[in-house]
C-alpha cells in the first residue's frame, strides 16, 4: 500500500470506484486505462461548488423545458473478470431551447448521486454492499452505517452538466428538420455535440458531449408548432476520470480493500463511461 489513502499498487479496488462516477449528463460526461502496477497519478481539476447559469440569449422562439425527474444515467466500468454496471434514476434541471437556432440552446442537467446503484452482480447484498462503497468515494454514503450520508453537501449530491455551446446540428431551425411518426407522435430527430462544464464532487472539467435529440410534438402539428417535449440520449458514452474530481476511498483501507476483493478481488479502468437518458418537458 502507498499514499495517504492506502492505494494498491497491484490492483484497484473494483467494489468502489466501478460505481463511483455520475454525469449528467450530464450527463454524461473513449475510457481511458486499467490500473496496473505502476499508479499514475492523475491531476485534480478545478474546484467549484457550482456551475455559471447557463441560459440561451432572448427570443422570441426561445422555450423553456424542465428536466423530467425520473432521467436515468447508466454508467459502465469493465474489468478483467466483471463488467461494473451502475445506474442512477433521479435528475432536475432545464433547457432553453430556441427552435429557430438549436445551436442556442442553453441549460443544465443535474443528476441526484444519491440514487446511484450498482448491479454488477445481481445479488442485492452485495450490490447494495458495492452501492454504498461506491457513495462514500462521492462522499455522499457511509457504509460503515449502512446508508446515505445524513447530510451530504449540494456539491456531493448533484453532478451537473452546464450546456455553454452546440454545434454538429445538420439543421439548426426546428420547424425544417424532417418528422416522422413514432409511437402517436411527430419527431423530428437531430445529432448534436453539447459542450459545456461538468462538476462532479466539488470538481469541475470540460466535456464535449455526443448526443442525440428528439422533439416530439403532437400528430400532425404545424411545422412552426411548440414540441411538447425533448428526449435527450446519449450517441456515444462520455467518460469520466475519477482523479479529476478527487473520487477516491475515504473509510479505513483494510476495510476497503478487504470488502472490495470480497466481492471482486480484481483491477479496473480508472475512467467511467456513461450514457444518459432524460425527457425535457416543454412549458405551456
Amino acid at each position: 500500500m502507498v499514499g495517504p489513502y492506502g492505494m494498491l499498487k497491484t490492483s484497484c479496488i473494483s467494489s468502489l470506484n466501478g460505481a463511483a462516477v455520475v454525469m449528467a449528463v450530464a450527463a454524461g460526461m473513449a475510457l481511458g486505462t486499467g490500473c496496473d502496477k505502476k499508479e499514475e497519478t492523475k491531476p485534480v481539476a478545478p474546484a467549484a461548488s457550482s456551475l455559471a447559469p447557463s441560459e440561451a440569449p432572448p427570443s422570441s422562439m426561445v422555450v423553456k423545458a424542465k428536466i423530467d425527474p425520473k432521467g436515468t444515467t447508466k454508467i459502465d466500468m469493465p474489468a478483467p473478470s466483471e463488467k461494473i454496471k451502475a445506474q442512477t434514476s433521479a435528475a432536475d434541471g432545464h433547457l432553453d431551447v430556441d427552435l429557430m437556432d438549436l445551436t442556442q440552446t442553453r441549460g443544465e442537467v443535474k443528476v441526484d448521486v444519491t440514487s446511484l446503484k450498482t448491479t454488477t452482480f445481481g445479488d442485492a447484498t452485495k450490490d447494495g454492499t458495492q452501492t454504498l462503497h461506491a457513495l462514500a468515494w462521492l462522499e455522499a454514503g457511509d457504509p460503515e452505517k449502512g446508508k446515505i450520508a445524513d447530510d451530504v453537501k449540494a456539491q456531493n449530491k448533484f453532478a451537473v452538466f452546464a450546456i455553454r455551446s452546440i454545434d454538429g446540428v445538420a439543421e439548426k431551425n426546428a420547424s425544417k428538420i424532417a418528422s416522422v411518426s413514432e409511437g402517436g407522435n411527430d419527431v423530428r430527430k437531430t445529432d448534436l455535440v453539447a459542450h459545456g462544464e461538468l462538476l462532479v464532487h466539488g470538481h469541475k472539467v470540460n466535456k464535449d458531449v455526443p448526443l442525440t435529440a428528439k422533439l416530439v410534438y403532437a400528430a400532425g402539428a404545424k411545422p412552426t408548432d411548440r414540441p411538447k417535449s425533448i428526449v435527450i440520449t446519449s450517441r456515444d458514452p462520455w467518460k469520466v476520470t475519477l482523479a479529476e474530481h478527487e473520487v477516491r476511498p475515504r473509510d479505513d483501507v483494510g476495510k476497503i480493500a478487504k470488502a472490495a476483493f470480497s466481492l471482486i478481488g480484481t483491477k479496473v479502468a480508472e475512467t467511467a463511461s456513461i450514457s444518459v437518458d432524460f425527457t425535457a418537458t416543454i412549458a405551456p
